[in-house]
Formats: structure tokens, C-alpha cells, sequence
């Protein structure tokens, strides 16, 4: 029987709740993150509209107009950045899907070929790095190598977990069929996702047509870059972690209650009310972690460079600081209404008092799922980097007319790949984070109610 029957019929069980209902009012927390995020989105709303509405069907990126113009004369090198941005987001939405209904299908069999595939990908991968020559090709090389005999041994040493691991996620699956409106607000959030990408393409059209970016100097575009790498990953996981919330919520209801009639409408809106605020000082950690160390990947490292160091000293210390915050502490956002700080903080004191902190850090599921986002990420982005390259690189005459600096198109290339990169990541990050968040919110259940243990394991 499971924990939904269970309760329905248990004698000692007198009224539905939810966790904290009698006790903990459901009433708006870190409403400052909430208001800089909505900042943010009008912000790159009116960069769109005022700035790149105008300049997307005639802004070109570099001086050369690429063999596309011998195609289409009428189209734009910004205009093409917005169509790529446009198919790898249905290109996502599908191999997101796909993925999901194959985890829930395979659960085991996948945790094992992900595992393996991905020692044997890197293993490519460092062979086609050492193929290449100069000092950047073996460097890549040999972090590959490494990191594909990290990956075989991680594999070796949890074989025993595997079992584990696909039966949490076969209960995740069950437990989904029983609530699919959740794959329902999933769906709405990739929609959602789309929106804010090709609002954000705009944007960044806009931004790039009214400065001079192409001539200016390092630290400036370094600074443009990360402003809108954080705008762009600040909207998708907010988004994320809404869909997370919701199904931590909706899990949370057919745990504790009788009645979990309309629990994902419920969920759903405290998820975009009471808890929204919390969603966005989360995600803004995040996001600001994610593109500092993406901006330390695609800047020029250069010894000494005090700007690198000061990079470095930042993205370790939110590094450090974003182990107490993770994504349990969205459940207890989700089930009690806290807000981010006290969520994570409460999260790390209940696992080391009930023993699951070794449970959560070695959780398979996480890390399948995680993979399963980076497959797609990686998909979308080398798609959509590949053909806006195809489109944008200087052809044989140009090549003979302009200078080798007319012809680059390497910051293009690299906002690109990591707007479809990322587009990608999240899309499947939402399909997965519903598996994903019934896992964790039933961890946390377990941990929080002692007694309601033995209800869910017969």
C-alpha cells in the first residue's frame, strides 16, 4: 500500500494537513530577490522592445556578412541568432521529453549506460583533444582522461547503489502518474523558458547594436557578458525551481493529507507567491555562480591577472556558501513556507541529525538526471553554435578582402553556444528536476515524520 491509500485509511489520522499548516503562516519571504527579479525582467523586456525589436532584421555581429548572404540577402546576422535560438528551443523541449519518459520506462538500465557512456565520451574526448595540436589541445586532453578515470571509478564503487537509486526513481515515476498536471507545469515552464530566451536573444541583439562592443576593451565586454549571462540563467532557474517547488508541494499534500484534491494547483500558486521570493534568491546564487565560472572559462587567463584572481576568490566563496543551500531546502520552502536562508540551513541540520547526509551527497538519481541535462545542453549547443558558424563565418572572398579581425566571430560563437547550451540544460533540468524533486521531497519526509516510515514502505 502506498503512503496516499495508507493515509486515506488510517484510523489515527483525524484531519488532512499540511506540514507546518497549523503553525506556520504561507506568507511572502525575501520579497527583495522577488523585486530584483522582476527588475530584470523588465529590463531585458525594454532592451528588447526599444533596442533590439528595431535592429534584429538588419544588425549584423561582425563587418563580413557570411555565406548565408548569398542565400538570403535579407537576412540579418542578428535575425539568424534569433531563428537558432528559436529551433534549438524546440530541439530541447523534445529530447527533453524524450528523456523523461525514458527514465521513467529504464530507471535502471540507464543509470548504468549513463554512467558508462559518459567514462567513454570523455575518453573520445581526450583523444580528440590530444589530436590537436599546441599546448590547448593536450591540456584538454588530459582533463578529459582524468575525468574519465574519475567516472569509471565512481561507477565501480556505487554499482551497489544502483538498484537503490532506480527504485527511488521507479516510486517517482508512480508517484508522477498519480499527479500529471505536474508534467503539465513542467511543460508550461519550458514554454515559459522558450519565451525568456528569444526575449533575451532580442536583447542581447539590442544591447550589442547600441554599444560598441566589437572595439571595446576586455574588462568591458567581460562586464556585458556576465550581466547578461546572469540575466539569461537567473530567468531560467527561477523557472526551474518553480516546477520544483510545485511538485515538492504537491508531494508534500499526498504525504501528509487525506485530501490532495487540486494539490498541484495549490502548490503551484504558493510556488509564484508566497514561496517566489525564495525561488529567486536561490536561483540568483546560482546564477551568478554559473556565469562567474563561465566567464573564467572563456576569458583569456593571463598570469597575474588580478581580475582572474578576484573571479576566483568570488565564485569560491558562493561555492562555499551554496553547499548549505541546496535543493532540499526548496522542499522545506515548499512544505513549511520558510524562507531560502533558514530552508538551508534547517535542511543540513535535519540530515546530520537523522544520518541521510551520506544518502544525499551520494544520491544516483542527481546525478543521472544531471547528466542526462548536460547530454542535452551539449546537443543543442553544438547544434546551434555549429549552424550559426555555418551562417556567420567569412566566405573565401570576404576572407581574401577583410582582415583576419573583420573575420572573427569568436565572441559571437561563444554567446551562442552558451545560450543554447544553456536553453538546453534547463529544459531538461525541468522535465528531470519533477523526478528529481519527488526524490528529494520524500527524503525530507522521511527525515522530518519518523512515524510515517512504516506507511510508506508497505
Amino acid at each position: 500500500m502506498d503512503a496516499y491509500k495508507a493515509m486515506d485509511h488510517a484510523s489515527t489520522v483525524e484531519e488532512p494537513f499540511l506540514p507546518g499548516s497549523n503553525h506556520v503562516s504561507f506568507e511572502s519571504k525575501d520579497r527583495v530577490p522577488a523585486a530584483l527579479f522582476l527588475a530584470n525582467v523588465v529590463s531585458v523586456t525594454y532592451m528588447a522592445v526599444a533596442w533590439g525589436a528595431p535592429n534584429l532584421s538588419k544588425f549584423d555581429f561582425t563587418p563580413h556578412k557570411g555565406p548565408v548572404h548569398d542565400i538570403d540577402p535579407a537576412r540579418s546576422q542578428g535575425m539568424s541568432f534569433f531563428l537558432v535560438s528559436l529551433a534549438m528551443g524546440i530541439v530541447g523541449a523534445v529530447l527533453s521529453a524524450v528523456w523523461l519518459q525514458a527514465l521513467q520506462l529504464y530507471a535502471s538500465r540507464i543509470i548504468s549506460v549513463t554512467l558508462q557512456a559518459s567514462a567513454g565520451a570523455l575518453a573520445v574526448a581526450s583523444i580528440a583533444g590530444f589530436a590537436e595540436a599546441g599546448i590547448a589541445g593536450r591540456a584538454i586532453g588530459f582533463a578529459n582522461l582524468f575525468l574519465a578515470a574519475m567516472v569509471a571509478m565512481y561507477y565501480f564503487n556505487v554499482r551497489h547503489r544502483i538498484p537503490f537509486a532506480a527504485a527511488n526513481l521507479t516510486v517517482a515515476a508512480k508517484v508522477l502518474q498519480r499527479f500529471p498536471q505536474v508534467v503539465l507545469v513542467a511543460y508550461a515552464a519550458i514554454a515559459a523558458q522558450v519565451a525568456w530566451m528569444l526575449l533575451w536573444t532580442v536583447a542581447v541583439v539590442g544591447v550589442w547594436a547600441t554599444s560598441d562592443l566589437l572595439s571595446s576593451s576586455s574588462s568591458t565586454l567581460n562586464m556585458y557578458l556576465f550581466l547578461m549571462l546572469l540575466s539569461l540563467c537567473w530567468g531560467l532557474h527561477v523557472l526551474r525551481n518553480i516546477v520544483h517547488c510545485t511538485t515538492a508541494g504537491t508531494i508534500g499534500e499526498w504525504w501528509f493529507s487525506i485530501d490532495t484534491h487540486h494539490a498541484v494547483r495549490r502548490s503551484a500558486r504558493r510556488a509564484v507567491t508566497s514561496a517566489f521570493g525564495s525561488i529567486c534568491l536561490g536561483s540568483l546564487l546560482v546564477a551568478a555562480l554559473w556565469a562567474l565560472r563561465l566567464l573564467l572559462l572563456t576569458t583569456k587567463r593571463r598570469k597575474g591577472g588580478g581580475a582572474n584572481a578576484c573571479l576566483e576568490c568570488i565564485a569560491g566563496a558562493l561555492d562555499t556558501h551554496l553547499r548549505a543551500f541546496n535543493k532540499f531546502a526548496y522542499c522545506q520552502v515548499a512544505l513549511y513556507g520558510k524562507d531560502f536562508r533558514t530552508a538551508g540551513a534547517d535542511t543540513l541540520q535535519l540530515f546530520r541529525e537523522k544520518g541521510y547526509t551520506g544518502i544525499v551527497q551520494e544520491s544516483l538519481v542527481s546525478m543521472v538526471l544531471c547528466m542526462g541535462s548536460l547530454v542535452v545542453g551539449a546537443t543543442t549547443g553544438v547544434v546551434g553554435v555549429g549552424y550559426l558558424y555555418a551562417t556567420m563565418a567569412c566566405s573565401d572572398a570576404e576572407g581574401a578582402a577583410l582582415s583576419p579581425q573583420e573575420c572573427e566571430t569568436f565572441n559571437v560563437v561563444i554567446m551562442a553556444f552558451v545560450a543554447c547550451s544553456s536553453m538546453g540544460y534547463a529544459m531538461c533540468s525541468v522535465m528531470c528536476s519533477t523526478l528529481d524533486s519527488i526524490v528529494a521531497t520524500i527524503f525530507v519526509c522521511f527525515a522530518e515524520v519518523r512515524e510515517m516510515r512504516q506507511i510508506y514502505i508497505y
